[in-house]
């Protein structure tokens, strides 16, 4: 299938985890223009930007093909949102399951529901880790610099490899 090449960011920091962003992938699969392609490994780090105690986030990034709109897109991964038990979308709360498009392509886009590159990427090292485990390489489409360029010693310290993780705490 032809079509461009998308990254998605999947988070999910309340229920089973796991299972939620296991769940997400498997739904993905079934956006119609959609071909699921690569698939990060999943990463832990503390839940940033939300009010209070929150248990840390898992994320992981997933590449693939879609033919249609970004739009369009964004639509099938809000309801696959809702579908996973989504509340407060836009809101920064524990949520089951977050759903969000990184990079399109080389699109460029700002609207009221959609900005694309995700405008918080660079500042996000829970994407940006997994994003470049996938594509060591990748160029930011507004900066065109790197994305790897934005990410730091420290920043790489923040995100760990939830296996790991999970090999560590027993």
């Amino acid at each position: 299938m032809a079509g461009t090449t998308v990254y998605i960011l999947l988070g999910s920091n309340i229920g089973d985890r796991e299972k939620n962003l296991a769940t997400a992938r498997e739904r993905l699969e079934y956006i119609p223009g959609f071909e699921l392609g690569a698939s990060s490994s999943i990463y832990i780090s503390d839940a940033v930007g939300m009010p209070g105690e929150n248990p840390a986030v898992l994320n992981q990034v997933i590449k693939g093909e879609y033919t249609y709109r970004p739009s369009e897109l964004l639509v099938e991964l809000e309801r696959i949102e809702t579908a996973l038990g989504r509340t407060g979308k836009g809101q920064k709360q524990p949520r089951t399951i977050d759903l969000d498009i990184l990079l399109f392509g080389d699109d460029i886009i700002e609207t009221e529901s959609l900005s694309i590159p995700h405008r918080e990427l660079l500042n996000r090292p829970f994407a940006m880790v997994p994003l470049l485990q996938i594509d060591p390489d990748i160029i930011h489409p507004v900066t065109k610099e790197p994305v790897a360029s934005f990410l730091t010693d420290i920043d790489r310290t923040q995100v760990l490899l939830y296996r790991d993780h999970v090999a560590r705490q027993r």
